[in-house]
């Protein structure tokens, strides 16, 4: 699995857990809602600088975002 694939369902599954609808998602972070569409799908190579907008979206730390059990095993 490549990285943008395991970003973008740790995106997905952040959003979802917060129950938060992608459109809404998507004006909070500043994005498309078609973008958002393809980093949750791993189809986009996002920046570091759109990471932090989605970070700052979902209300967390970069230490919260890259704390799970996925990202240990890259």
């Amino acid at each position: 699995m490549k990285l943008q694939e395991i970003v973008g369902e740790r995106i997905a599954y952040l959003r979802k857990e917060k129950k938060i609808s992608q459109q809404k998602f998507s004006y909070e972070a500043n994005l498309e809602r078609t973008y958002l569409t393809h980093i949750e799908k791993g189809r986009k190579n996002i920046s570091l600088s759109t990471l932090e907008k989605i970070i700052i979206a979902l209300e967390i730390t970069p230490e919260e975002f890259f704390n799970d059990k996925i990202f240990q095993k890259i």
